[in-house]
């Protein structure tokens, strides 16, 4: 999946690739330590995250959006998908900055990453969260968008959700955007 030059206009959310030129911010989100511990991520030196920008832009298997919020076009967080085979895709979201948080601009950026890839893979079958068993706000987020619990992972403290792609899914993934070229 190739997502270098997509920019996905929503209601409330811009996702466009992350592009070596949001690496420094997106390190800085990730020195905090609350959004390690809600990521599970350790934290990266400066030049590990450029490397690893360089590689998750050119994966065949991710996708990596930073967020921006329509109204002001600031970045304000991420979200990624990973094809885990079987189709099945794992999703992801965070909000970074807190002041953006509880907008719907996480749940209108899912919406919209779900959508790109159904079209990029047609073959998803089921979109897969896995979410520390902690972490209300994001438990109630995929809930809210119809996904599932699925299965609780004990020895990682994280619950996973899924949402099956039938016949009446097209109205959770239907929200209004537009896919334009991001340059």
């Amino acid at each position: 999946m190739d997502n270098r030059n997509v920019k996905i206009v929503g209601e409330k959310a811009v996702l466009v690739p992350y592009a070596e030129e949001f690496v420094e911010l997106y390190h800085s989100w990730m020195t905090r330590k609350e959004l390690q511990e809600l990521t599970c991520s350790e934290p990266l030196t400066l030049e590990e995250e450029k490397t690893n920008q360089k590689e998750w832009l050119e994966s065949g298997e991710k996708l990596t959006f930073i967020i921006l919020d329509k109204c002001t076009d600031t970045p304000v967080g991420d979200c990624n998908a990973f094809v885990l085979g079987d189709g099945e895709v794992e999703v992801e979201v965070m909000v970074a900055e807190t002041v953006y948080r509880g907008k719907g601009l996480a749940s209108n950026a899912i919406q919209l990453l779900m959508q790109y890839v159904r079209t990029a893979l047609p073959a998803t079958e089921t979109f897969v969260a896995k979410i520390l068993s902690a972490n209300e706000p994001s438990r109630q987020l995929f809930s809210k968008l119809g996904f599932q619990h699925s299965r609780s992972v004990p020895v990682f403290e994280e619950d996973h959700y899924a949402l099956r792609l039938t016949e009446d899914t097209p109205s959770i993934l239907a929200v209004p955007y537009e896919l334009t070229t991001y340059l």
